[in-house]
C-alpha cells in the first residue's frame, strides 16, 4: 500500500541492517489505526517506515505528477499554474520573488505595490486614464494593471516589502486615497460640521424630481416622495409645482421642504411644542410608511438647505441616536397624548380609583388599585404613553439612514441634539422683524432725488409693517366706503409664531395668515434662517424699486410686488404705495394670493 501511494519507496532498503525490526503484517483492511494502536502500545512503542532515506530519490515531485491528482488544487493568480494546496504557498513566494526580480531589471516597468498602507506615487499619473479602486487595499490603478495588482494584493511575505514600489494614488475626488485614511465623522466638532459633512453627501449625478400641486401638499407629498422611481433622496432634490412656471434653482426645493417639514410636525407629532412633540400614534400611518418617509424628509432638508426638524422631545430624539431611551427619566410632562394626559389627571384628583379600574389595568400596571399606589399607576400611565409609540420612532430611525444621518446622530448625540430639539432659550433660527431688515439690500436712486425719498419711505413702510406682525399680530388697514365698493381681498393678518401655526399649513382653499416667517418664506422660499453660517453670512435680501409702472401701463389702476424667491429679489411698485395704508393693503394682497410661481 506505501509503495502504491510513493513509487519512489518500491526498491529502497535503507538501514543497512543496523536495526532490529519487526516487520508489521498489515490486518485484511490494511493499516488501520486499531492495529497501528495495539502493535504500538497505545504509542508506547517506536514503528520505522522503511527505507530511511538512505537511497531513496528527494528530488521534489512536479506539480503535476500522479501523486497529486487525487489533492485539491488551485491556479497561482500570477502565472496561473495549477498545484496543490500545500505547496501554492512556496510556489507563490517564489513566482513573486521571481517576477520582481525580472522586471526590476527593466526600467520601463513600474510594479503595482502589494503594500498594506498606501503611499503616494513619486511621478503624478495621467489623469485621463480610468481609474479602479482595489477592493482589497483601497488604493487606484488604471484599468489595464487593475487586475494584476489584486492577483498579488494581500499574498505578499511581510519580509518581501523591499521589493516592491509605491502605488498608484490618483488625484482625482472620485478615486483617491489618502496617505493616512482617518474616519471624517470624528473630525466633527460643532453644527456647522455636521451640516456640512451631510451636504457633502449628497448624490448629484441625478435628481429626486417632486411634481406636485399646492393643494393638500402635505398627503400628496408623501405619496409621491414614495413613489419615485428613477431617483432616490440620496440625489438632488428637484421639485416641480405643477401649473407654476417656476424653475427650481433652490428656491422651490426649500419651499417644498419647509412646507413638508411643517406638515409632518403638525399631522404626525403632537404636543404643545414649547419642548418638543412626541409622535401621534398612527397605525394607518405607520402602515403607510409615512414615518419612515417623514424620517428621509429630515435628512434630505438637514442636507439640501431646509429647515431642521427641531420639534422633537428630548426622549425621542435619545431613542432616534440610540434606538433606546432612559424611560427612568420620563415624567408626565412627556406625555402628549391627550388621552393619557386625562388619565393622568383623573387620577390626580380621584377620591375613587374603581371607575377607573379598567384603564389602569390596559396601561400595564398589575398591582394593587389603590389612592396609596396613585403615583406608581401615573407612572405606569406614562411608560405605556411612551413605549407604544417606539414603532414609529423606529420607522423614522429607518428613514434617516439616508446620508448616514442614523451614525452622526449616534456617535454625536449631544452636538445635534438642538437640530433636533427645541432650544430652551436664545433660540435664533426663527427670522424676526429685526433680523429681516438686517439682510436687506435695497437699490437706492441717487441721495437727495425725490426717488431716493419715496425709497426710502416704503423701506419704513416694510419695517413698521414687520414690526406691527411681530409685536401685537394684527395688521389690518383702516376700511373706508369706498373699499366696499372694490374688489379686494382682505385678511386679518395674525402672528403665527405662538399659536394657530395649523391652519396656516392646513387650509387648501383660503390664503394663508401672515407672520414674519411667512413673509420670510414668501420672498425667499425658506421660513427659516439658513443653518449653515457661511451661507447666512451671504443670505440676502434684495430689494429694488419700479417708477414707472404707470408710463407702461397707462390704464392700470393697481399693481403688486413682485418677488423672485430664486433670487431674493423683491420689486415694489412706488406709486401704489404712497402711504403706510396703501402700503398695507398692497403687501396682504400679495403676498396671502400671491404664493405661486407664475413668472419665469
Amino acid at each position: 500500500m506505501i509503495t502504491e501511494e510513493y513509487p519512489k519507496m518500491d526498491g529502497s532498503s535503507g538501514g543497512q541492517g543496523r536495526r532490529k525490526l519487526v516487520a508489521i503484517p498489515p490486518d485484511v483492511n490494511g493499516y488501520t489505526g486499531r492495529l497501528i494502536r495495539n502493535v504500538s502500545s497505545a504509542g508506547k512503542t517506536l514503528l520505522y517506515v522503511v527505507p530511511l532515506q538512505q537511497d531513496l530519490d528527494l528530488t521534489p515531485l512536479p506539480s503535476d505528477a500522479a501523486e497529486f491528482q487525487t489533492m485539491p488544487k488551485a491556479s497561482c493568480q500570477v502565472c496561473k499554474e495549477s498545484m496543490p494546496l500545500h505547496i501554492l504557498a512556496l510556489h507563490v513566494n517564489n513566482c513573486v520573488k521571481s517576477q520582481s526580480t525580472e522586471e526590476e531589471d527593466e526600467t520601463d516597468v513600474q510594479l503595482l505595490s502589494v503594500m498594506n498602507s498606501p503611499s503616494f506615487c513619486r511621478e503624478p499619473l495621467d489623469m485621463k486614464q480610468d481609474m479602479k479602486e482595489c477592493p482589497i487595499c483601497l488604493c487606484c490603478f488604471p484599468v489595464n494593471e487593475i487586475a494584476q495588482h489584486a492577483s498579488l494584493c494581500g499574498e505578499r511575505p511581510e519580509d518581501t516589502s523591499t521589493h516592491m514600489t509605491d502605488v498608484y494614488v490618483s488625484t482625482d475626488s472620485e478615486c483617491s486615497v489618502p496617505s493616512n485614511r482617518t474616519d471624517p465623522l470624528t473630525d466633527l466638532v460643532s453644527e456647522a460640521d455636521v451640516l456640512q459633512w451631510l451636504s457633502s453627501q449628497v448624490d448629484t449625478s441625478k435628481d429626486f424630481r417632486i411634481c406636485i400641486t399646492r393643494n393638500d401638499l402635505v398627503q400628496r407629498g408623501f405619496i409621491q416622495w414614495q413613489r419615485q422611481k428613477k431617483g432616490s433622496p440620496v440625489n438632488k432634490l428637484h421639485v416641480t409645482f405643477i401649473g407654476e412656471a417656476g424653475i427650481d434653482t433652490g428656491a422651490l426645493s426649500k419651499e417644498f421642504l419647509t412646507e413638508m417639514m411643517h406638515g409632518i410636525e403638525t399631522r404626525l407629532f403632537e404636543g404643545s411644542g414649547k419642548k418638543g412633540k412626541s409622535p401621534v400614534y398612527s397605525i394607518s400611518d405607520l402602515e403607510n410608511s409615512f414615518y419612515r418617509t417623514a424620517g428621509e424628509v429630515f435628512s434630505v432638508s438637514l442636507a439640501q438647505g431646509g429647515p431642521p426638524p427641531c420639534f422633537l422631545r428630548s426622549w425621542c430624539y435619545q431613542f432616534l441616536a440610540t434606538g433606546n431611551f432612559d424611560a427612568l427619566k420620563l415624567t408626565k410632562d412627556d406625555v402628549d397624548d391627550t388621552e393619557y394626559r386625562s388619565l393622568i389627571e383623573k387620577v390626580e384628583v380621584a377620591d375613587n380609583l374603581t371607575d377607573l379600574t379598567e384603564d389602569i389595568v390596559s396601561c400595564g400596571y398589575t398591582g394593587l388599585v389603590k389612592l396609596d399606589k396613585r403615583d406608581s399607576i401615573i407612572r405606569s400611565f406614562v411608560v405605556h404613553a411612551t413605549v407604544h409609540l417606539t414603532p414609529m420612532l423606529q420607522q423614522i430611525r429607518t428613514g434617516m439612514k439616508i446620508y448616514n444621518l442614523l451614525e452622526v446622530i449616534g456617535r454625536h448625540e449631544s452636538l445635534c441634539s438642538n437640530l433636533f430639539v427645541p432650544r430652551d432659550e436664545n433660540d435664533d433660527t426663527a427670522p424676526d422683524a429685526d433680523y429681516l431688515m438686517s439682510i436687506l439690500e435695497p437699490e437706492l436712486s441717487e441721495r437727495g432725488s425725490p426717488r431716493h425719498a419715496k425709497e426710502n419711505a416704503i423701506i419704513n413702510f416694510f419695517q413698521d409693517f414687520l414690526e406691527n406682525l411681530e409685536s401685537s399680530g394684527l395688521c389690518r388697514r383702516p376700511v373706508t366706503d369706498q373699499d366696499k365698493d372694490k374688489k379686494s381681498c382682505e385678511y386679518g393678518i395674525q402672528d403665527l409664531q405662538d399659536q394657530d401655526q395649523e391652519e396656516h399649513w392646513s387650509s387648501k382653499h383660503q390664503p394663508p395668515r401672515m407672520s414674519v416667517p411667512a413673509i420670510m418664506q414668501w420672498l425667499t422660499g425658506q421660513r427659516h434662517k439658513p443653518c449653515l453660517p457661511s451661507e447666512r453670512a451671504n443670505f440676502k435680501i434684495h430689494v429694488r424699486f419700479e417708477h414707472q409702472c404707470k408710463d407702461t401701463m397707462p390704464e392700470h389702476y393697481i399693481c403688486y410686488p413682485l418677488v423672485s424667491a430664486c433670487t431674493n429679489t423683491i420689486f415694489f411698485p412706488v406709486a401704489h404705495m404712497n402711504s403706510y395704508t396703501e402700503f398695507t393693503e398692497v403687501m396682504t394682497t400679495a403676498v396671502t394670493m400671491g404664493r405661486d410661481f407664475s413668472r419665469v
